[in-house]
Formats: C-alpha cells, structure tokens, sequence
C-alpha cells in the first residue's frame, strides 16, 4: 500500500528549482539597478563638481575689468579655438549648440597682436585648463565673443541695427571630464555649459575682492578763529589726497554768514559769535571720508577795566582786561593820573602816581584796537588813597595811665570829607569820627590801634600806631616781659620756638595769664605764663597778652608775631 507523505516533510525537486530560478532572476534586476545607480551617482558627483569649477569662472570673469579679457588672446588662437568647437572636435562638447552660440557672437581678441601672432599670456586662457579633483581630471575651457546690446533691450547679439548699441563680451565657460557609463552618447566624456555678459565699455565700474579701495584723505585745516562782521582776510580751499578724482565738497556747521562751493572754497563774513564744529566731508569716484575741526567765531573788543585805587607815591601797576576781538590790541588812554603811562602794545599802566588832593580821583577813558580794526571805548576811576599824616605808622606813642590827654589825627590826599575809626584804643582814651583823640587811659602796657581814615568817595587807608602806656605808681599792676622796647617776635614753621616768658609787676599775686592771636601750634601756660609749641602755618598774627593778678586787676600787651 502507497503512503502519502506529510505536507512538512520538504521541499520536492521541483520546488527547489523553481525557488532557484526565481533568486537568480531577482539578483540579476537588483545587480542593474546597484550598476546602473552607481553610474548615477558618478555623474551627479561629477556634475556637481563641474558646475562649482564652471561658475567660479564666472565670478572672476565679474570681478575683471571687461576690455581686459581679451588681454592677450590672439586672433588666430581664437579663431582656431571657435574652429574645434564648430567643427566637434573637442570631446563633450560635440553635442553643444554651436551654431546657435556661434550666431549670438563673433570671436573676441587682442586687437593689440598681430594677426598671425600667438597668445600672451592670455588673461583668460585658451588652452583647457586641467584641474584634478578626486583622482578625475576636469578641463575648464573659455570662449570669449563679442556681441551688441540694444539700449534698453535684454538680448545681446550680432546687431548693426540704428541707435545705442551697448558692446558686451559674452564669455562662455565650458566644463569636461571622463565618465564611460554616464556619458556613453557623447563618447565617454561629461560636460557643463554656462554663460555670462561683461560690459566692454571702459568706463563702468567693476567689483573686485582682491583690490582695496583707498578713501580720500582729507588734509585737515585745523582750527580756525575769526571775528563777528569782519570779512575772512582770504577764502578757504578745502584739498585732499586721493587716487580717484575729481573730488566734491560738503561743509556741515558752518558759522552762520559763511558759505562753501563744492569745489571745496569756503567763503563769507560770519554774523554771530561761538565755538562752531565743523564737518568736511569729500568725496572722490570710489568713496567718501571727513573731517571735523574747531571754527571759533569772537565777538569783538570790550575793554573791560575796573575802579583802581593806589596809594599815593607808591609804585603802580595794571593791566587792562580786553574780551574779544583778536590779537595783537593797540591801546591808547586820556585822563591818567600824572606820573602814570599806558604802554599802547602790551595794555599795561605803570609808574607811581604824583597826585594828591581832590584830583586823586580820576576818571581815565582808555581805546581798545584789535587786529582787524576794531576798537572800543571804556572809563573807569583811578583813585589815590588818603594819606594818613599823624601820627606816623610803627612809630609808638608814649601815654601816662591816668593822665588826660588830648590830640587831633590828620590825613591828606583823597576827595576830602575825612571820616576816622580806630580799633585796640586803650581803655579810657576815644577818637572822634573827626580826628580827635581825647579821654584819659586807665589800662597799661602796650596796644596796637589800627587808625582808619576814609574820604567822601569811600576809599579808605589805615595805619597801626603802637601805644605805650606807663604806671607811674610802682604798685600798679604792668606787663614787664615781652618789653616795649623789643616787643615783636619771629618764628619758623615747623621748628619748635624756645620757650617764651611771659612777666608782670605789681598788683597782688598768683597771676593768671591769657592770650589771644597766637600763631597755630603755640600755647600759653596759665600760670606761668610761658609760651611753647611748634608753629604749623606761616604769616603774620598779631597777639594779645592778658595778665589778671588774684583781685581782678588786667594789664594788656600787644605785640606782632611773625612765622616765615
């Protein structure tokens, strides 16, 4: 009896064969395609390629001046060239429409070669250049023609038509190179086509990466001072450096009443005064640049002076102030004081005045004239000091405590109409606004009154006048150190003075003792009456010395320290 086999007991011969056959006919369409997707990829790689090496031609084309290139291109290289390409004769480009290329344009060369001449040193090259990229060799190939352009048209072509015909360069750049499966129709050999239009006018501008456009450099006229309503003494012309001319000018912030041309002349007659910056900017065929400079605008002269007041006999000296206008000034016065002279260069009034009394108040008129002519006129007063007569100044007057006294002051110079004061008056003893010195002195030992004199315009002198008092009765209580006949002292800042003593007679013991006006740094001992220290400033104090005995009774000496 016959079994029947499981249906999982395997494959029959049959089967076999035919799974074989159906494997081999996959894996031969899987083989054309891997095959023919690689080819694919060759020719997209290598196309890639070609189109970056055939428009980076382009780019240096645009970046060349056009009647440049055809530099060294000679009329039989071209023509031989245009002639392979005609005839088919260079491989991958067979396929090219020349006759259409050919018709757009005629051959462009060096017209400065002779007809017969070679090639030198073509700026675009004739000959393919070969540029190896991943072990395939490309050749990039330049073809250069002329053609017109119609103003105001897109085509550019072989034209002799009436009117404005702009002259271009079409310049074709071809690609090539090897790739037996991509390219098996144009004989194993890829190439890329593409085309641009250079102007072949001298005059229009280029672009070029590789070439630095320098600016214009302005030559900077530094400040300028003029003066309101004077005309400028001559016109301004703006100049600069620059390698592409010509140059226009414009001005910014110019001071009101000046104006400039673009050729860089500025001109006119300012009208209002300051301090003005001023902006020049120039501009040549390629760029810009400026510069900035101060343009100070001065009003005219004023003669400013102010009320002076000197003393009589002593020597003088002053400087008439002047705001404006420019220098140098001429100075010329009326009016000055005898013995006083104006020098008329440097404005200064020296000398030493010889006028007293009611004409020591002068009114002096002076005449500023600056450079460009332009003057004015001011007055002030010159005014004498009073001169005070008696008593004389430093000289010590001799008093007795307790006896009366009576005197008069006096002074001359000045407008008259004296007015006196006085400060530090021993105690007892007054002066009248007249001059009248009467009263009897009940204080002792030594003051400084300053005596204050003024006349009926005010102007006022004063003088220190030492005052001597004695005791005549022994008790009384009196300063006996500093003494009246050295009363002064001296001192250096900064170094330690030796301990000055301080004495009193008379009266009724312990004494307490006081001062006032010391120089910094120094100090009194209460009850010695020593003064120590070291002086921290310099100048000239004037000191009051106090001593009080154990009833109350004071004694007062005055007397100037001086630390240098």
């Amino acid at each position: 009896m016959r079994r029947t086999p499981p249906s999982d007991a395997g494959f029959t011969l049959v089967e076999t064969l035919t799974s074989i056959a159906i494997i081999g006919v996959v894996m031969t369409a899987l083989t054309t395609f891997f095959v023919s997707t690689t080819a694919t990829l060759n020719k997209q790689r290598g196309l890639q390629m070609a189109i970056r090496l055939a428009h980076d031609g382009v780019e240096l084309v645009k970046s060349m001046p056009g009647p440049s290139l055809v530099t060294g291109r000679s009329a039989k290289d071209v023509t031989a060239q245009f002639g392979k390409l005609k005839n088919g004769q260079i491989p991958g480009l067979a396929g090219l429409d020349v006759a259409g290329l050919l018709k757009a344009m005629t051959p462009a060369f060096d017209t400065n070669l002779g007809p017969l001449a070679d090639s030198v040193t073509p700026v675009l090259p004739i000959v393919p250049e070969v540029m190896k990229v991943n072990n395939t060799a490309f050749d990039r190939q330049w073809f250069v023609g002329s053609c017109q352009m119609p103003l105001g048209s897109d085509v550019c072509g072989l034209l002799s038509l009436p009117g404005t015909l702009l002259p271009f360069y079409r310049v074709v750049v071809a690609v090539t190179w090897p790739n037996d499966r991509a390219c098996k129709s144009t004989g194993g050999v890829c190439s890329y086509v593409t085309q641009t239009l250079v102007s072949a006018s001298v005059a229009d501008p280029i672009f070029n990466p590789l070439v630095t456009v320098t600016a214009p450099l302005p030559d900077n006229p530094g400040n300028q001072t003029d003066e309101v309503s004077v005309p400028m003494a001559k016109a301004m012309t703006l100049t600069a450096t620059t390698a592409y001319p010509p140059l226009s000018w414009t001005v910014e912030n110019l001071p009101p009443g000046l104006a400039y041309t673009p050729a860089g002349v500025i001109t006119g007659t300012p009208t209002v005064a300051g301090t003005y910056v001023v902006r020049v900017v120039v501009t040549d065929k390629a760029s810009s640049n400026d510069a900035s400079f101060n343009w100070t605008v001065v009003p005219t002269p004023t003669a400013a002076p102010v009320d002076q007041t000197w003393d009589a006999g002593s020597a003088a000296t002053y400087t008439l102030p002047v705001t404006g206008g420019i220098a140098p000034y001429t100075w010329a016065a009326t009016g000055l004081p005898a013995g006083l002279t104006l020098n008329a260069a440097t404005g200064v009034v020296s000398g030493t005045s010889t006028v007293s009394g009611a004409a020591a108040a002068a009114t002096v008129s002076v005449t500023v004239t600056d450079k460009n002519a332009k003057k004015h006129t001011a007055s002030f007063k010159w005014n004498t000091k009073v001169a005070v007569q008696f008593p004389t100044a430093n000289t010590p007057i001799a008093l007795t405590k307790g006896s009366g006294y009576t005197g008069n002051v006096g002074a001359a110079g000045g407008s008259g109409g004296y007015t006196w004061t006085a400060t530090n008056m021993p105690p007892g003893l007054t002066l009248s606004a007249s001059g009248a010195l009467t009263g009897t002195v009940t204080g002792s030992t030594r003051y400084l009154v300053t005596l204050t004199v003024k006349d009926s315009n005010g102007v006022t002198n004063s003088a220190v006048v030492p005052v001597n008092v004695t005791t005549p009765v022994a008790t009384d209580l009196r300063i006996t150190t500093p003494t009246t006949a050295a009363p002064d002292k001296t001192g250096t800042k900064g170094t330690a003075i030796a301990s000055q003593a301080s004495a009193a007679a008379g009266g009724t013991t312990p004494y307490t003792w006081t001062a006032t006006g010391l120089p910094a740094g120094l100090s009194i001992n209460a009850s010695t009456g020593a003064i120590t220290g070291t002086p921290t400033t310099a100048g000239t104090s004037t000191v009051t010395l106090t001593v009080t005995d154990k009833v109350g009774a004071t004694s007062v000496f005055m007397f100037a320290w001086k630390i240098t």
